[in-house]
């Protein structure tokens, strides 16, 4: 490392202060909020249209499989952000980031378009025929959907790096404004309901990839590399070595993915499936757009961790962030606002009253995730920025495993409702691997102290 890298850390360690992370964090913060609430948007023009209760499970199970496919390339924001700023690694990560976004594209229309649909969502998911056949389409239209995710993540971190998470907000509303209008658009129309969830999300990502990629312009053309910044030792210099590095950081989220409709497999198993089915998607969907709120401490520690002090003031932060969004679960757990949500907002009332009380209790167990959320982004960027993407995974495989061993036994011995289902099996794998993350980053948090 540089002279002058070492002084420009220490000057920006020394100048770090809880509104320097907050000013980082919130805008990013704000853009993860901002993807949840998609959730609750289709929900509701879902609800407007005909046979709602399926249109939302086919919904549902086709987004699952669609964000399996995309997991490989959710965790190039991390590369980018950690990558991005040394000229050795800046032009082959970004060479990954096109192969990684054309093969992708690739298998996602093999499984749309072939046989091995009825494989995955008949057969393997165990989905009842009405559902599957709904979400059929409603996957099909969904094609480009990693690729765009994969192109978004990229510039999302180079924007990141140079602290300009302000333009990741921009083009989140950019994001969620494009979906309304598509989904009002359909509405009024009178569309499919899940075929129009799946059109919605495609659009709107690709929407929000395009604007990325126009507000990092003034970024790309003053220099996205650090000149005076020299890549560490463990850092990868090729496509191929790259690809070698980040493929333990691809199966961490393809696990935590693949979990998701192996969820719906469960709730397909348990008492009164369809209406489980159905309510799943609205709980989750609450806790997530809680729990999303903290989840980019993982990309504020990446940039901002430096040494011991910035060390002390980021895990500070992360515990109270987490504290106060357990909070505001909680709030919606245990007072009316949860049920107010559901009824005035998501339009869960009427003929749709067993959606949300089915969904309902899934609120209460749900209170603790926004915390997990927080200390399992906080240590995964401890072992991130040391270039230990291998224990990142062990600890999805350990916390993947027991979620799956959960739903199913939840499903078929304990026979649980499947909203309740759903949050109890994820709070066990959390468990689990908040467990192995604790036990692996123990080196890294003592040389963070020692520093």
């Amino acid at each position: 490392m540089t002279s002058t890298t070492e002084s420009r850390r220490s000057a920006a360690s020394g100048t770090l202060t809880y509104g320097t992370i907050l000013r980082l964090f919130l805008p990013l913060s704000l853009s993860d909020v901002i993807m949840v609430i998609a959730g609750p948007i289709l929900t509701i023009g879902l609800t407007k249209l005909a046979n709602p209760e399926i249109s939302l499970a086919a919904y549902a199970v086709a987004n699952n499989v669609a964000i399996l496919l995309e997991s490989p390339i959710i965790m190039l924001l991390h590369a980018s952000n950690l990558l991005s700023r040394y000229r050795e690694t800046y032009q082959p990560l970004r060479h990954f980031m096109l192969w990684v976004n054309a093969l992708l594209t690739a298998l996602y229309a093999l499984l749309a378009f072939t046989p091995a649909y009825d494989l995955i969502f008949r057969t393997l998911l165990g989905q009842p025929d009405a559902i599957a056949a709904a979400a059929r389409p409603a996957f099909q239209v969904q094609l480009l959907w990693p690729a765009a995710i994969g192109w978004r993540r990229f510039y999302q971190g180079i924007l990141i790096q140079h602290k300009r998470s302000s333009v990741v907000a921009y083009a989140g509303f950019a994001r969620i404004g494009s979906l309304a209008l598509v989904t009002a658009l359909g509405v009024m129309g009178r569309a499919h309901g899940a075929t129009l969830a799946g059109l919605a999300l495609v659009v709107s990502v690709i929407v929000e990839a395009a604007a990325v990629t126009w507000l990092a312009r003034p970024v790309l053309q003053a220099g996205v590399t650090d000149p005076h910044a020299e890549a560490p030792d463990w850092a990868p210099r090729t496509v191929g070595q790259i690809a070698l590095w980040y493929w333990p950081l691809a199966m961490t989220q393809i696990l935590v993915s693949v979990v998701r409709p192996l969820l719906s497999g469960g709730i397909a198993r348990s008492v009164d499936p369809e209406l489980g089915l159905a309510a799943w998607p609205v709980a989750w969907s609450t806790i997530l757009m809680v729990a999303n709120a903290v989840r980019m401490v993982q990309q504020v520690a990446l940039t901002l961790l430096q040494d011991r002090r910035s060390y002390l003031m980021l895990r500070r932060f992360t515990l109270t962030i987490g504290a106060v969004a357990c909070g505001v679960m909680a709030l919606l757990a245990v007072t009316p606002l949860g049920r107010g949500y559901m009824e005035w907002v998501l339009g869960l009332k009427g003929g749709l009253a067993s959606v949300a009380d089915a969904a309902l209790p899934a609120l209460g167990f749900g209170v603790v995730f926004p915390f997990y959320v927080a200390l399992q982004n906080w240590l995964q960027a401890l072992l991130i920025k040391d270039g230990r993407t291998l224990v990142v995974n062990a600890g999805a495989i350990a916390g993947g495993a027991v979620t799956l061993a959960a739903v199913y036994a939840g499903a078929l011995i304990w026979r649980l409702p499947g909203a309740v289902l759903g949050i109890v099996s994820l709070l066990c794998g959390a468990a689990v691997e908040l467990v192995v993350l604790v036990r692996a980053s123990r080196p890294q948090r003592q040389a963070w102290l020692a520093r």
